[in-house]
């Protein structure tokens, strides 16, 4: 019996034609290179990973996430879920591609072609366990946030998002100036601390596109990191914009970091003292769209995982060690192996 093949991917990723045209690309690629034949199944809207795990059992022997980072979550949550040990691979067809990036599939630069080298890292790559984390009992590969900047990776719509590219992230980010921070409550290591943010995220990845080197060795080590944003003026915004949109890595983001192995954060109904900009940007929308903000905080607002809305707050997050095999390039795989040693946590290759 020939080997299988299960292609997840976007419908939207890829406009139009072109979407067909990398469709039969990644078939063709697939059978001509490790002689697989190819079935695929689209992430339609209603769709969740747990539809997915009934394809996952034999003759199927590799899963390809064809898309961005929702669509590479979707394919992993199933996997995780399913307990199974199948290898998955990525085509980056998505915007940002931050798990590929980490994963050393995309180059870390921002005029760097994310399909480059993605082929090779399924034909010659080599399999690795990495982490996922879990919100609200959902699996997340990249990232889990709440608060206006997390907003805007939710509020563009998926067509937005392939037809627009970063351009869509950077109207819903102009959108998120207009909204004060907000006042969480943030539970871990049994000690709670309250803290003004406009952004609050936990992400499996060293670099969430906001200055820090990627780091392999940090998809394997048990932990997730929190990472909290307050920007309050236009320098700020800006930096974090030309961060995020000019691929600027310095080691030196301008936010909060601090490593956890589970947290629960909590959104209070206190409203966070808005900065001169966001005052003028709440005026500036309020005289456009003729609606008014309302005038006390909600404790449940937008939950989202690697891109998508997923309920609302509370958030309780936790790592899922090693929960899944992914597919790392070879000089990728190398480097993981002397970061995990450095760290004293093998890759543990399946």
């Amino acid at each position: 019996m020939p080997k299988q093949a299960l292609v997840v991917f976007n419908p939207v990723a890829k406009a139009g034609e072109e979407s067909e045209r990398w469709l039969g690309k990644i078939a063709h690629e697939l059978f001509e290179q490790v002689d697989h034949v190819v079935t695929f199944f689209p992430t339609d809207p209603g769709k969740t990973p747990h539809d997915l795990i009934p394809l996952l059992a034999p003759p199927i022997d590799l899963v390809i996430a064809a898309g961005g980072d929702g669509t590479t979550g979707f394919a992993l949550a199933a996997l995780a879920e399913a307990g199974s040990p199948i290898p998955a691979g990525i085509i980056p067809l998505g915007t940002i591609n931050v798990l590929a990036r980490n994963l050393g599939i995309v180059e870390e630069s921002f005029f760097a072609d994310p399909l480059a080298d993605a082929f090779s890292a399924i034909t010659s790559g080599s399999p690795m366990k990495i982490d996922l984390g879990m919100m609200n009992g959902h699996y997340f590969a990249v990232t889990a946030g709440t608060g206006p900047m997390s907003d805007a990776f939710v509020l563009p719509l998926r067509a937005e998002k392939s037809n627009f590219k970063l351009f869509a992230y950077a109207k819903a980010m102009i959108e998120s100036i207009a909204t004060p921070p907000i006042i969480f409550r943030i539970t871990m290591d049994g000690r709670a601390f309250t803290v003004e943010a406009s952004g609050v995220f936990v992400s499996n990845v060293e670099d969430l596109g906001l200055g820090r080197p990627t780091d392999i060795g940090r998809l394997s080590d048990g932990q997730l990191a929190l990472n909290i944003l307050n920007p309050k003026n236009f320098r700020d915004y800006v930096e974090i914009g030309f961060r995020f949109a000019g691929g600027y890595v310095d080691g030196n983001p301008p936010h909060y970091v601090r490593m956890i192995e589970e947290v629960l954060i909590e959104v209070l109904p206190v409203n966070g003292r808005a900065s001169s900009l966001q005052i003028s940007g709440r005026k500036l929308k309020t005289m456009l769209t003729g609606q008014t903000p309302p005038s006390r905080q909600r404790r449940d607002i937008i939950a989202m995982i690697d891109g998508d809305k997923c309920g609302t707050t509370p958030m309780r997050v936790k790592v899922v060690p090693k929960a899944v095999n992914v597919l790392v390039p070879p000089k990728k795989w190398a480097t993981a192996g002397k970061e995990a040693a450095a760290q004293r946590l093998p890759p543990d290759a399946a």
